[in-house]
């Protein structure tokens, strides 16, 4: 799934807590909140499905049915009610703008998480996403490759690859391997590395060579950044 910068460009209209952004991920715990953020994007969802508070309406726990979080508690769900209330006046479109608004602050946004093992066998995980393809160690985030300094992405068997565009103290493109599970996982990144890469970067492929048998990905992919 790519997740745009500005993700209420494409998640305005109703219905948008089940459209695949990023609500979803939060309340899977794909997407890790701290208490204070969960309580904070759970008032603005139910403002933006339940409307203004209404005491007469909205009686007793009015928000237990709803899911905001993967371990919901009681503390979570009233001082969600609490924010609520204090909300009188914004439209449903305000409160989903101000949900997506400080969903996307959160570290984790937008990152397509994938495990794997660098060169040297460590567990690491690569994550996908707008700015690039990041490497996690430990949950915290140790490299960074933007999509314009990859030149080219591949995969043989359960082996991932990306060639990197030199340095500018450097002479040669270099090419970095990582290790995924299996073959179904490397061509999953695979393609999700693709879709990213042409997607923030408008990206065009190159056709590849004829004559020439491609093994691993059937399209192995190459190319260029257009200004």
């Amino acid at each position: 799934r790519i997740h745009p910068p500005q993700p209420w460009a494409s998640c305005g209209a109703p219905g948008w807590l089940s459209c695949g952004c990023p609500p979803a991920d939060i309340i899977t715990g794909r997407l890790p909140c701290s208490f204070v953020t969960h309580a904070l994007l759970g008032s603005y969802a139910v403002q933006a499905e339940l409307g203004d508070y209404d005491a007469e309406e909205h009686m007793g726990n009015y928000v237990s049915e709803l899911r905001f979080a993967p371990n919901q508690t009681r503390e979570l769900e009233e001082r969600i009610m609490e924010l609520h209330k204090t909300y009188r006046g914004m439209t449903p479109g305000e409160a989903e703008i101000h949900f997506l608004e400080n969903a996307k602050k959160l570290s984790m946004y937008g990152v397509d998480l994938h495990h794997a093992k660098d060169s040297e066998g460590i567990d690491i995980m690569l994550g996908v996403c707008a700015n690039g393809l990041l490497i996690y160690r430990d949950r915290l985030r140790i490299n960074r490759f933007a999509w314009p300094k990859i030149l080219k992405i591949s995969y043989k068997r359960s082996n991932f690859y990306i060639k990197i565009r030199p340095g500018e103290y450097e002479q040669f493109e270099s090419t970095i391997g990582f290790k995924l599970p299996n073959h179904r996982s490397a061509k999953r990144l695979w393609k999700v590395c693709i879709e990213h890469h042409t997607f923030f970067r408008l990206v065009s492929p190159e056709p590849p060579p004829k004559g020439f048998l491609v093994m691993g990905s059937k399209f192995r992919y190459s190319g260029r950044t257009q200004a």
